[in-house]
């Protein structure tokens, strides 16, 4: 409708993508354009352009995820599902979704770029951001599924990754969560094996790497344990690596994995 008289006002009517269109054309007109005649083109006298405006509802939107774990045995199965919308639910908002799929991870492993993430933060946060894009890269490769795109996308969050980590290493070798603090050794293990994951990808410089091999070596003791230095805002990264003798199998696969020598 016309607000004014010449001011249009758009009303949804409907929740969703709503189409609007708008035309200019040239008349023939005895009235001046300024101070010129009016001149009307023989051809392309009327022009429309037209654009998608997203209609979305008022409130904030719920969702609800219902799983069903289908094992076919050659019988016709049925599966009920009791759909329970909020008492406010604003009218022609709610809507339902089905999909089937073949396989448990099939959706997953088919979308793993999507998963690639830019690293940031401290020294903790930095890695656990990193280490997932090499495990990505690396499974897409086997699997012949890398195309340039995604691997170009890759390799930039592992350089910009690879460059932030080196603000939190330490003079001596070491990693800690904010730097130029007292090293960790778990953490300077996981920068250790994450680097050398990702020299096939960038360029990692090796005397780094060395310099922190040398520091986790001055940390083993003559019993052959690795010593437990430094803390972790989340000690959940370590996963199951919770004392002496896990940190070492931790320290001592990582650096066979990594064809490092091993004493």
């Amino acid at each position: 409708k016309r607000q004014n008289g010449c001011q249009p006002e758009l009303c949804n009517l409907c929740v969703g993508v709503l189409n609007v269109s708008v035309s200019a054309a040239a008349v023939q007109s005895h009235a001046a354009c300024g101070n010129g005649v009016v001149n009307v083109p023989e051809r392309g006298r009327v022009d429309t352009v037209t654009r998608g405006l997203l209609v979305k509802a008022e409130g904030t939107e719920k969702s609800h995820t219902y799983n069903w774990l289908l094992c076919p045995t050659g019988e016709a199965l049925t599966e009920e599902v009791e759909v329970q919308l909020p008492q406010n639910v604003v009218a022609g908002s709610a809507r339902i979704s089905l999909s089937v799929l073949g396989d448990i991870l099939g959706r997953a492993l088919n979308n793993l770029d999507g998963l690639l993430q830019m690293p940031y933060g401290c020294g903790e946060q930095n890695m656990a951001l990193l280490s997932p894009n090499i495990y990505i890269l690396e499974y897409l490769r086997n699997t012949n599924q890398l195309t340039p795109a995604i691997l170009d996308k890759a390799t930039k969050f592992l350089t910009s990754g690879y460059q932030r980590q080196l603000n939190y290493k330490n003079a001596d070798g070491a990693y800690s969560t904010f730097g130029q603090g007292l090293g960790n050794t778990w953490l300077t293990a996981f920068v250790l094996r994450s680097f050398g994951k990702a020299q096939s990808f960038i360029y990692v410089d090796p005397a780094t790497m060395e310099q922190s091999k040398t520091w986790l070596e001055r940390q083993q003791g003559k019993h052959g344990c690795f010593r437990a230095l430094g803390k972790l805002l989340n000690n959940r990264m370590k996963g199951g690596v919770t004392d002496e003798v896990t940190l070492t199998a931790y320290i001592t696969a990582s650096m066979l994995e990594l064809n490092m020598s091993v004493s």
